[in-house]
């Protein structure tokens, strides 16, 4: 398995495996990106979102035949390079499944996400996601 950054060709089929399962797919920039190839094909791939104050992780999705052989792990290593690289000291993200990111090192807060996070409030006041969980990690 390769990583590498996204191609603008590439975006239609993030935005494809993304809108299948649920994720964020607003405003996705190639430039954003990075990719997991196998055989020619995206098996995978996540983005760090910047945003004015703060970065975050998003958009983290593994085709579900590819699942269970550390690629999302992976991903997520390459993209904390990334944000450490770009000057960051923190990452925040938001998930459904927090122990997954947990074993990543991230850790839970109780507060909603900070402001630097949302771009749109109505998103987060009228979001239905029992479970939701904003996650930090200094990095």
């Amino acid at each position: 398995m390769e990583l590498r950054k996204a191609l603008g060709s590439d975006m239609p089929t993030i935005d494809e495996i993304a809108l299948k399962y649920d994720l964020d797919s607003n405003d996705t920039k190639a430039n954003q990106f990075i990719v997991a190839i196998e055989d020619k094909n995206i098996v995978g791939f996540g983005r760090l979102l910047p945003h004015t104050g703060c970065i975050e992780l998003g958009t983290i999705g593994v085709v579900e035949e590819h699942r269970g052989k550390g690629i999302a792990k992976r991903i997520v290593e390459e993209l904390l390079k990334t944000a450490k690289k770009m000057g960051h000291k923190k990452i925040y993200l938001t998930t459904l499944i927090p122990s997954y990111f947990e074993k990543l090192g991230f850790c839970s807060l109780d507060e909603a996400p900070p402001d630097c996070m949302i771009r749109k409030k109505e998103w987060c006041e009228g979001c239905t996601k029992v479970g939701c969980t904003v996650m930090k990690m200094d990095i």
